[in-house]
């Protein structure tokens, strides 16, 4: 049997503590796949595959749709050097693929723990709070609200008059409510640590049609 699957192409990103990222400029930023990488500062924040390895290990190749359990996650993590930093957690993703996303908390868990990955397991906590800035109602698409911004023109001024983008490639942006808060003591990676997990369902209108969708994690 042909196997079905769909390709998601992750760009999880290091961003830093106590800068003012204007949401409206998460991709218009950091669009490219060549730009994973870890930036290193005093008070630093970063990202990580579970067990804060590096980011690039974070297992979103291609997504098997017809797995019975119609879902994927995946552990990441926010870390740093320092104890107590405040931050807000923000996805953004294209829609090109009928995939839901949500963001629960995690934490290791050696002994009871059902989900292992790179080889430790996690406990799933509980559904990390957030809400989309820019979807239509009643859809699973965004608004232009952030067009400008995300795609500039060929100048690099945020016009708003590149139009030559497709709907599902408007991303959706998405922040927690709360800030979250690393712990005050470090773990076994030598390291304050956050984990979360990334999960990933689908319904039986994801077919075996090859797509891709970018996805971005960031942290400020």
């Amino acid at each position: 049997m042909k196997q079905k699957n769909r390709a998601v192409f992750a760009a999880v990103l290091a961003a830093l503590a106590l800068l003012a990222v204007p949401v409206l400029a998460w991709l218009y930023m950091q669009r490219s796949m060549e730009t994973i990488t870890k930036i290193n500062m005093p008070n630093a924040l970063l990202i990580g595959a579970g067990d804060a390895k590096p980011i690039q290990q974070l297992e979103l190749g291609n997504i098997d749709v017809s797995e019975t359990s119609n879902y994927k996650d995946v552990v990441f993590c926010v870390y740093s050097e320092k104890p107590g930093i405040k931050y807000y957690l923000q996805l953004a993703h294209t829609t090109n693929i009928g995939f839901n996303y949500e963001i629960y908390k995690a934490e290791l868990s050696p002994q009871d723990g059902k989900l292992s990955y790179l080889g430790k397991n996690y406990k799933k906590g509980n559904l990390l709070k957030g809400s989309y800035l820019n979807k239509k109602p009643n859809t699973d698409y965004a608004t232009d609200t952030y067009h400008a911004i995300t795609y500039p023109d060929s100048n690099g001024n945020q016009t708003g008059s590149y139009d030559k983008v497709q709907t599902s490639a408007e991303p959706l942006y998405w922040k927690s409510t709360n800030e979250e808060v690393l712990p005050n003591e470090k773990d076994a990676t030598g390291y304050y640590v956050t984990y979360y997990i990334l999960h990933i369902k689908w319904d039986e209108n994801v077919k075996n049609n090859k797509e891709t969708d970018m996805i971005y994690i960031m942290v400020g």
